[in-house]
C-alpha cells in the first residue's frame, strides 16, 4: 500500500501590473514537483489559485500547471470563484478522489465575499463512510497557529470542535491538509494530525501573539505526503 501526493497551496496568480512574481513562483513549484522521484501519483493545490478571481488568472494558472503529467486536484479558497475553477479545471468545489492507494476528500470551506471559512460536517461525514486510508483537504485550517490574526480567518471554533469529534470516530483519516496561512503549522485534532502547507509565492511572517500579520518574501515550499505501509509521512520541500 503506497501513494505519493504533492501538495501546493496559495499561488495567488495575478496577471495585473501589480504582480510580484506569482507566475514565476508557481512555475518553480511545478519544476520542483517534476523533479520528485518517484513521480507523485497526484497533485493537490489547496486554494487561492487566483488572486483576484479573474478568468485570465485561472487561464494562466492552468497553463503553468499543464506540464504536470499526473492528475491535478484543486479546491476553492477565499480568493477563488467556484464557477471559474469548474470551467478551467473541470472539478466540483467538493469531491472525493484518489492518489494511488490514498483516498482524498476535498472540502469546500470558502464563503463568498468572506475571508474566514466554514465546513459542511454532514457532507464530510457521509464521505468518510468508506474505510480506507484517507486525507481530508480544505483551504481554511482547523487549527490554532498562535497568531490571532490568522486564527480569526480560519475555521470557526464550533466547526473545529465538530471536526475533532468526527475525526475521533474515523481513525482511517491519516491527515487533514490545509492552506490559507501561507506557512507550515501542525496540530493534533481528534487524534489526527492537521497540517498547513506553505504558499508557493509569499509567506506570513511568524509572530506568535501578534494582532496582525505581514506577508513577506521568505523561501517558498511545497509539501509531499507519502503513504507507507498504512502510515502517512509528510515532508516540506523547498522550491
Amino acid at each position: 500500500m503506497s501513494a505519493l501526493l504533492a501538495h501546493l497551496s496559495d499561488p495567488h496568480i495575478n496577471v495585473g501590473p501589480g504582480d510580484t512574481g506569482s507566475a514565476d513562483s508557481l512555475a518553480a513549484a511545478v519544476e520542483t514537483v517534476l523533479a520528485v522521484r518517484p513521480v507523485p501519483d497526484a497533485v493537490l493545490v489547496s486554494g487561492d489559485i487566483a488572486d483576484g478571481a479573474f478568468a485570465a488568472e485561472y487561464e494562466r494558472a492552468a497553463e503553468l500547471l499543464a506540464p504536470l503529467p499526473m492528475p491535478v486536484h484543486v479546491l476553492p479558497g477565499n480568493h477563488d470563484d467556484r464557477d471559474l475553477l469548474r470551467e478551467h479545471f473541470g472539478c466540483e468545489p467538493a469531491y472525493a478522489t484518489r492518489a494511488g492507494d490514498l483516498r482524498m476528500i476535498v472540502c469546500d470551506t470558502a464563503i463568498p465575499g468572506r475571508v474566514e471559512g466554514r465546513l459542511d460536517l454532514a457532507w464530510l461525514e457521509a464521505q468518510l463512510a468508506e474505510d480506507a486510508p484517507t486525507v481530508v483537504a480544505m483551504h481554511h485550517p482547523p487549527l490554532r497557529t498562535g497568531m490571532p490574526a490568522l486564527d480569526e480567518i480560519g475555521l470557526p471554533e464550533w466547526d473545529r470542535r465538530g471536526l475533532g469529534a468526527l475525526l475521533a470516530r474515523h481513525p482511517h483519516v491519516l491527515r487533514v491538509l490545509a492552506g490559507h496561512t501561507h506557512r507550515t503549522s501542525f496540530e493534533i485534532l481528534g487524534g489526527c494530525g492537521v497540517l498547513t502547507c506553505p504558499g508557493t509565492h509569499m509567506t506570513a511572517r511568524l509572530e506568535i501573539g501578534a494582532a496582525d500579520y505581514e506577508v513577506v518574501r521568505e523561501p517558498p515550499a511545497i509539501m509531499l505526503h507519502a503513504l507507507l505501509g498504512g502510515e502517512l509521512v509528510s515532508h516540506v520541500q523547498p522550491i
